[in-house]
């Protein structure tokens, strides 16, 4: 002996002895069950229980008005589309209006996994148009506080605006402030990023450490003997001759007037470099500098 009942919107065919047979038709019973309202649960399955089977399902619930998840997608309510976003009260209300992964979400504060590695140093963090961008200060400069974080893009380039995608330098403030104005006079911003005049090519540590006193392309370089000569690290390593923007050791009468040949006898050029004197002379060490620090540039400027 059967009888028909209804539970929470689910039409079953029961036995007296409470086995379970399959469900009834209960298409009305499940567009008026809170389920419908809540989370488009509005039709029969052929299990009896109500189920989202549709987009019109999502368009009418709370999934949809609220959280912009008014496509259908997998026997479930999705956010299959920034439109989908955009018509929701998280939008309006949270800005959570672009869709990324079936929900709705805030790109300009959010960081995807895939661009993971682009995101620290460059600043491209979320997925947009199938491929990485920046949409935000957060993403160029790694924080919405005024001091960026030291790998970000703003402050190692300077480039601490979103635009169009990427991070641009929109000021020379933001140039002078960044690692790329500090080490190597890059201090104007120029067509979204941060270059080297002339006058700061010449009055930089670029000039008197390496001889880059001009400035090309928006960079500073080396460009004549004179400039080289000059620099410390023709007094220190023997470069000393100009090439290809750059000071290096031409010849190894360049090497024999520095400071490392006279204190660790790298005398003789080779490849641009000074190399230890004799048939089995190496190339300068990377190692430790001497007590006194005068066998780097870095130590021509120490102060301790």
């Amino acid at each position: 002996m059967f009888r028909r009942i209804e539970i929470a919107g689910v039409c079953l065919l029961t036995t007296w002895f409470a086995s379970a047979l399959p469900a009834c038709d209960n298409a009305d019973a499940c567009k008026t069950a809170p389920e419908c309202a809540k989370l488009g649960k509005c039709s029969a399955a052929e299990s009896g229980a109500c189920a989202v089977a549709s987009a019109s399902d999502c368009a009418g619930s709370e999934l949809c008005k609220l959280h912009g998840r008014c496509s259908f997608a997998q026997a479930a309510c999705s956010a299959a589309s920034d439109a989908d976003c955009k018509g929701s009260e998280d939008c309006q209300k949270l800005g959570s209006c672009d869709a990324y992964q079936g929900t709705c979400v805030d790109l300009a504060k959010s960081v995807h996994a895939e661009c993971v590695k682009t995101c620290e140093t460059e600043g491209l963090c979320v997925m947009k148009g199938g491929k990485c961008a920046a949409l935000s200060r957060l993403h160029c400069a790694g924080t919405v506080d005024e001091k960026p974080e030291a790998t970000s893009a703003c402050a190692t380039q300077g480039l601490c605006s979103p635009e169009q995608g990427q991070c641009v330098a929109a000021s020379s403030a933001d140039c002078a402030r960044s690692a790329a104005c500090k080490d190597e006079a890059r201090c104007t911003a120029q067509g979204g990023a941060c270059v080297a005049t002339a006058d700061e090519c010449k009055k930089s540590s670029a000039c008197t450490s390496s001889g880059k006193c001009d400035a090309a392309n928006g960079k500073c370089v080396a460009t004549s003997n004179a400039a080289c000569r000059q620099s410390a690290r023709c007094k220190l390593e023997g470069a000393c001759s100009v090439k290809d923007g750059a000071c290096l050791a031409a010849t190894s009468a360049d090497c024999q007037q520095s400071t490392n040949c006279a204190k660790v006898k790298h005398c003789q050029a080779q490849d641009g470099v000074c190399i230890g004197s004799g048939s089995s002379g190496t190339r300068a060490s990377a190692g430790p500098p001497d007590k006194a620090r005068s066998t780097t540039v870095g130590g021509l400027f120490s102060t301790d």
